[in-house]
């Protein structure tokens, strides 16, 4: 239970990063930081009536927010928190499975607390990696998301960092200056565990 029930000051705008574990959200939670806001990846949660829900304590002390956690909360937190923007990081699908087999955390091999096991179950029909089942919630949170933001353009960028997108679209989207440094691509391999 969520001991700290502080409320989130709603009328900040907040970032929530909606792509899946894989897809770049560890470079995008640098770059946002890079850009100096106070960023968290991989928010704590709660699940509600089944839902997962993020922390209001979260919302309170950070401006951006990334990983499993908010890919699946991000339509609650639409709501939530008024005027926010979105960043949905996409990539290759077969790179992305790829990236996932070889991720030692979804081995069956990884002792994952049962709470993260009931995350990946939400999102992926499975506790642990499954090619089929993988590429099946790929396909339908992409749809999903495309759905959701249809006629919403502006509180949507949708980038595949892993095929070089970074700063200009991130900073047009986020109407700030461009950083004189590289963006920072990170776990860039697409084989590594």
């Amino acid at each position: 239970m969520e001991k700290y029930r502080a409320t989130p000051n709603l009328n900040v705008m907040k970032i929530f990063a909606i792509g899946l574990s894989r897809t770049g959200t560890t470079s995008l939670t640098t770059a946002i930081e890079l850009l100096s806001y106070k960023c968290k990846h991989f928010p704590q949660y709660n699940y509600i009536s089944g839902n997962v829900e993020i922390l209001n304590r979260e919302l309170q002390n950070y401006d951006f927010l990334s990983d499993t956690p908010v890919a699946l909360d991000y339509k609650r937190l639409d709501k939530l928190c008024k005027n926010s923007k979105f960043i949905y990081t996409t990539r290759d699908i077969d790179e992305w499975i790829i990236s996932c087999k070889n991720f030692k955390r979804f081995s069956s091999d990884f002792a994952a607390e049962p709470s993260i096991l009931y995350l990946r179950k939400n999102l992926y029909g499975t506790e642990c990696f499954d090619e089929e089942k993988f590429r099946i919630a790929y396909m339908k949170h992409h749809e999903d998301v495309m759905s959701y933001f249809k006629n919403r353009k502006s509180d949507l960028l949708s980038i595949n960092l892993c095929r070089g997108q970074g700063w200009s679209e991130l900073c047009s989207f986020l109407e700030c200056s461009v950083p004189k440094y590289l963006f920072p691509w990170l776990n860039e391999n697409v084989n590594s565990p």
